[in-house]
Parts: structure tokens; sequence; C-alpha cells
């Protein structure tokens, strides 16, 4: 922790602190999923790494299986945001570590934060985001808040689907710490398609654009995982046309 009001302290460039700060965290991600693959506490795979490629200004998108899914996802991102606790703002060393690398406070309120959201997507800053709001319940359907589309739409930002996978089940919802399983846990993270935000675009209500993108994405989790591929599958097309055609609220 020692390092990083170093580097808030000879660096006075805001811009530049940032980018160190959020390049050490990446690093540190990156050796601490390196090393508990090596001692052999749990395997660490990603399928689909070429699709992070040239990533920026997009909002990642994935569901939350594992208290480690954040760890990976910024070991493989290297110019990522996330929302924070704010709480972490009274700390004075997390302070300058989350303030420095420009991470967003989540006690702002509704209408800043969502500002603050928008605003780091559009400087070309990726950031993160789990929409259930909390971990997904293992064998139940996600249910999204549509905060996360009302984000996307006001910046125009695509969203880069991640699928996580815990198998067998470790560090998920209502299951201690301590308690792990007989074998070894495999976390993977699948790097799906980049979904084009221009086509949800266009809509009179920013409501109708919000709600499509919540039916899309949850329709696309409570589906198998086909190589990583987004399409439009049949329930999410009946939703879909449903609300085009005035039968949805």
């Amino acid at each position: 922790m020692t390092v990083f009001p170093l580097i808030a302290l000879v660096t006075r460039d805001r811009e530049k602190c940032r980018r160190r700060i959020q390049r050490v965290l990446h690093r540190s991600f990156q050796l601490y999923c390196g090393s508990i693959r090596v001692l052999k506490v749990a395997d660490v795979r990603m399928e689909g790494r070429e699709r992070l490629k040239g990533l920026r200004g997009a909002m990642v998108i994935a569901n939350h299986p594992s208290l480690l899914d954040v760890v990976m996802i910024m070991a493989a991102i290297p110019n990522i945001q996330c929302v924070v606790k704010g709480g972490l703002w009274k700390n004075p060393f997390f302070r300058l570590t989350v303030e420095g690398a420009g991470y967003i406070r989540n006690d702002l309120e509704p209408e800043a934060l969502l500002q603050a959201c928008v605003n780091t997507l559009k400087a070309g800053n990726n950031l993160i985001v789990f929409p259930e709001g909390t971990r997904t319940v293992r064998g139940k359907p996600m249910k999204l808040h549509r905060g996360f589309a009302n984000i996307a739409i006001l910046a125009e930002a695509d969203l880069q689907m991640i699928r996580m996978s815990v198998e067998p089940p470790l560090l998920h919802k209502g299951n201690p710490w301590w308690k792990v399983p007989e074998t070894r846990t495999e976390f993977c993270m699948q790097v799906c398609d980049r979904l084009d935000i221009g086509r949800f675009l266009g809509y009179r209500f920013r409501s109708q654009s919000s709600r499509r993108i919540v039916a899309f994405i949850e329709d696309f989790y409570a589906e198998p995982s086909h190589h990583g591929h987004v399409g439009t599958g049949p329930e999410t097309a009946d939703r879909l046309g449903a609300e085009d055609r005035g039968l949805v609220a």
C-alpha cells in the first residue's frame, strides 16, 4: 500500500498519476492471479482474450459468482475504472489509492454517480459494472438494475460482455470464505462479443432503450455459452417486439 502514496507524492500531473496507479494495480492483480495458479490454490483460465484488443471507453458487463471476479477482470484489462465503497475514502492510505486511480465512490447522490460514470466512459476509460449490484445467487436467474443501462445510453458506450464461472463454487454468496471445496476450483473468465450500443439507441424515450438492454442481457446470461458470441435469442426478440407494439409498459 505504501507505493501508492509515493506515486501520488512524486507525480504532480493528475492524469499521469491515475495511469501509473492503475498500471501498478493491474500488475498486482496479474501477480495475484498468477500466484494462486502457480501455488495450485486454484486454476485461473481466460477465453477470448483477443476480444479485449483496443478496448476503450466501453462498459464491461459481467455476472458475479465470486469475490475474485473483479480481480480477474482488472488483471485482464489495464485501463479500467470501477465504483467502490465510499467508506474507503475515510482511510488515508486507501483514499490515496482509490482517489489516485480515479475510482468512483458509491455514496454519491444518484445523479452525481450516474454523471461520474458517464464522464469516465466519455474520457475513454473502461468501466466495470456488475449489473446485479451484488454477487450472483447460484441457480437463480439474474435480476438486473437498470442504472447501468442508463449510463451506457448517456455515454453511448459499447458493452463488453464477460461471462464468469467458478467450479466447484468458492467465495460465492451465502458461503463462508473459509469453506472450501474438496477439489481444486477453476475460475474461468470468458470474454464474449462486444455489444454495439447503437442497436439500442434511437428510441423516443431512454426508458425504452434501457429496458431493451436489460432484457437482452438477462436473456444472454440465462442461456448457455455459445463460444462467447452474442446474438438475439427468441425470448429476447419476443420481449423486445412486445415493447415495440406497446404491450410492455
